[in-house]
């Protein structure tokens, strides 16, 4: 009987496991709607939205922003977008602005 139950409780736990991966992976930022960023926890908004922002980024010279200056200046652009659009797509704030 307790080989029975830990057995179960062994696939019943990697079942939990593979599920939980799956669901992370079809929340990628790079699908993620504007409403879908207003959700988040805005400890997790700077993240999401500087590496929207700066993905694929190169700079002529290795100039460079600043963590903060993005932060000053466009996280609230995107922030405000997102609220007035908020069916669209985050990345949409990229083709857009």
């Amino acid at each position: 009987m307790k080989r029975v139950f830990i057995t179960m409780a062994a696939l019943l736990s990697l079942l939990m496991l593979n599920t939980q991966m799956a669901h992370s992976a079809d929340n990628s930022p790079d699908k993620m709607t504007c409403q879908e960023f207003i959700n988040l926890n805005p400890k997790a908004m700077l993240p999401v939205a500087w590496w929207m922002l700066n993905e694929e980024t190169v700079y002529k010279g290795g100039d460079s922003v600043s963590l903060n200056e993005t932060d000053l200046t466009s996280i609230p652009q995107v922030i405000e977008y997102c609220k007035h659009n908020p069916q669209l797509e985050l990345y949409s704030f990229r083709t857009n602005n």
